[in-house]
């Protein structure tokens, strides 16, 4: 035993390489260690009288999964969650070392440079927590290991956990460390972790917190309305925690602002830290599109705590691009960068496009401006239409529609020499589609304010109107656009708000949807009992089908207790419609789209779940074969886009950084008849690669 505190007991135990790693369907069970080696790890077990029912028990498990979206680098990385007894258990990383709290006590306060990288590296893990979506609520020097590689904190978003799945009479928290809102009920958010870093950095320089008292109604009455005692904390830290300790919420600096103080820079945010706003700018929930790096691509480890002025350090290394073929560990096959003949006027098909090895790109690379932004979002189709070709792009065969984080809209023919700019302006593109309509082919977006387009291939504007909050789906089905938009504040609301859109006319289909528990985790589109459907997940780990046509629910199932749900996409087995998911588990699944039963799960990798995270995921066939495209970007590691068979379980082939950088997000397409990867690398740039029969 660890020790023992106010949520749980903290025991140390050990992982091994032996049979008992697998699950009963072949998974690889989380935090599993191959090869026979041993890995030390952290198993808290709640106290039996915080979890009393089995609501509560599955609301624990719910938010604690949540924590597994934190970036690793700074914060002891959650493993895996379980019950034991009916008693909720959380298995996080090992680190070795004592907590802040023992070594001030026991060594004396920090200073000079060691206090210095404490606070970099501490605000660092806040930033990356805030990134996920998560308040930690109960950020204090108890919370803080000085491990041997620096700083990390642990029990992130665990009071929230304990807060929102017990009765108890007041918040879950530490009183000397908890911020005003904490005290009045309010909702909490980053601020007060900001809040609670300052007191434990004050007590990390002087061995005392800033609010201090004999009970907790004393605590309570210094929160409120009293003055910090920073006697003893170094000069140039007074002002920054002075206003980390503010009443007000809204007059704390972020942690990305702290950190750009603290480092003493006044240009852009250091590599890898959250982008940077004045240092009196209030705390607001991270943004839900981020610009893809243009640097180049990062080495396949690299110690995630190195810190340099508090950003994660990345080496640059130009790499050839590679391809992994066969199982999912196979080594790495080095392929040529030789391509088909570059395309002129009309596509026409390489001389053997079939014949070509897997992983061969098969056209020319086409560069996007950088004044149109990074592309966020990719999708493609295959047209039968014909129509007139004045821009340059075919009526028929493959499209490819792209949408940017500055609002453009691009649509290119696999195999063009460019892509065209269809319209531009306004708030980033968060969804795009592509298809045939009035037996014309068209274009769609949606944007990150409620607009929605529709273009012609001739670049003709069809339609724009805006709904009422920001969309999130959009697909052009049936000879309809239809997109999806959500109303949800992560930090805020419980459940979200989804509406469903003609987007050629503007007009909302059915009534709004109020029941996805911590808003949607992963939206699909696909075709169930030969009607269109909409498909979506949420925080209970639950999936609904929807018609399209009226909005209403058709089909209800969940997905398991561990594992939340991360991305989707509706495709077809034997004949039967299916859905595939990506989960917080790392791991890929088939369910059986009308049953709700599931077919299928496999693990990413014989890493997983330390290589959890995918940012794109797209379904199609080679031939016959159903398969699966994954764009994985796992924390600290390449981003690999991965090609499952979806019959079997095999990654046919894995795609990795080539001279282009990394692939930041991908489709399926094709190219002259065969089976591509469509996507865009770091440099901003359109490619393809062969992914048929080798």
């Amino acid at each position: 035993m660890l020790g023992s505190g106010g949520q749980g007991v903290v025991y140390k135990g050990e992982l091994d390489g032996g049979d008992g790693d697998a699950t009963k369907d072949g998974a690889v069970k989380d935090g599993a260690v191959k090869d026979g080696a041993v890995k030390e790890v952290a198993v808290k077990v709640v106290h039996s009288h915080l979890s009393q029912d089995a609501d509560v028990t599955k609301g624990f498990l719910r938010e604690v999964e949540a924590a597994r979206r934190v970036a690793a680098f700074c914060t002891a990385a959650v493993l895996d969650v379980g019950t034991v007894d009916g008693r909720p258990y959380i298995v996080s990383e090992y680190v070795a070392g004592d907590t802040l709290q023992a070594v001030v006590r026991e060594r004396g306060p920090r200073t000079a440079g060691v206090l210095d990288r404490l606070a970099i590296s501490t605000l660092t893990a806040l930033a990356a927590i805030h990134e996920a979506g998560i308040v930690h609520r109960d950020f204090k020097p108890a919370n803080v290991l000085m491990g041997p590689e620096g700083p990390i904190v642990i029990d992130f978003g665990i009071a929230k956990a304990l807060d929102a799945t017990t009765m108890a009479s007041g918040p879950v928290g530490t009183p000397t460390y908890m911020s005003p809102e904490q005290f009045r009920g309010e909702r909490v958010g980053p601020a007060s972790d900001v809040f609670a870093w300052a007191g434990t950095m004050v007590f990390a320089a002087t061995g005392r917190p800033p609010f201090r008292g004999e009970t907790v109604p004393a605590i309570l009455n210094q929160v409120l309305s009293g003055m910090p005692d920073l006697t003893g904390v170094p000069p140039h830290l007074v002002g920054p925690i002075q206003e980390c300790l503010a009443k007000d919420p809204a007059a704390r600096p972020t942690p990305a602002a702290l950190l750009q103080r603290l480092i003493g820079r006044t240009g852009p945010a250091a590599p890898g830290v959250p982008g940077v706003s004045p240092v009196n700018a209030p705390v607001r929930p991270p943004s839900d599109i981020r610009e893809a790096p243009t640097s180049p691509s990062r080495p396949r480890t690299f110690s995630r705590r190195a810190l340099i002025g508090g950003a994660a350090v990345t080496a640059a290394a130009a790499v050839s691009a590679f391809a992994l073929l066969g199982g999912r560990d196979e080594p790495v096959r080095r392929v040529s960068d030789d391509r088909s003949p570059a395309p002129t006027g009309t596509p026409t098909p390489s001389a053997t496009p079939a014949k070509q090895p897997f992983g061969t790109p098969l056209t020319e690379p086409v560069p996007l401006a950088r004044d149109w932004g990074a592309v966020t979002v990719l999708a493609a189709a295959v047209l039968t239409t014909t129509g007139p070709t004045t821009t340059g792009l075919t009526t028929t065969g493959p499209l490819v529609a792209c949408g940017t984080d500055k609002g453009t809209v691009l649509a290119w023919t696999t195999g063009r020499p460019a892509a065209t700019r269809l319209g531009d302006g306004g708030a980033a593109v968060t969804a795009v589609a592509c298809g045939e309509r009035g037996g014309a082919p068209v274009v769609a977006s949606g944007h990150g304010d409620g607009r929605m387009r529709l273009w012609s291939a001739t670049g003709e504007s069809l339609a724009t109107h805006r709904a009422t909050d920001p969309i999130i789906g959009i697909v052009v089905a049936g000879g309809r656009v239809v997109a999806v938009s959500q109303k949800y504040d992560s930090l805020r609301d419980l459940h979200s708000v989804v509406r469903l859109w003609d987007a050629a006319t503007g007009k909302q289909i059915g009534p709004a949807v109020t029941d996805h528990f911590q808003g949607v985790n992963g939206l699909a589109f696909g075709t169930l009992d030969g009607k269109d459907v909409l498909v979506t997940g949420d925080g209970h780990n639950r999936i609904q089908v929807r018609r399209l046509s009226d909005g209403k629910a058709t089909r209800t199932f969940g997905t398991g207790e561990i594992g939340g749900v991360e991305r989707l996409a509706c495709a077809e087995i034997g004949g039967r419609a299916v859905l595939v998911s990506t989960h917080l588990d790392a791991t890929l699944r088939v369910y059986d789209l009308a049953t709700g039963k599931r077919r299928e799960k496999w693990a990413f990798s014989a890493g997983s779940p330390d290589d959890r995270g995918v940012a794109a995921l797209a379904t199609g066939r080679t031939g016959e074969t159903p398969i699966a495209v994954a764009v994985h970007d796992a924390a600290g590691e390449d981003v690999l886009v991965r090609v499952w068979d979806l019959t079997g379980g095999d990654v046919v082939g894995t795609l990795g950084p080539g001279p282009g950088g990394a692939i930041r997000t991908a489709t399926l397409s094709e190219t002259a008849g065969v089976p591509v990867v469509a996507g865009v690398t770091e440099d901003r740039t359109l490619r393809t690669w062969n992914i048929g029969p080798a």
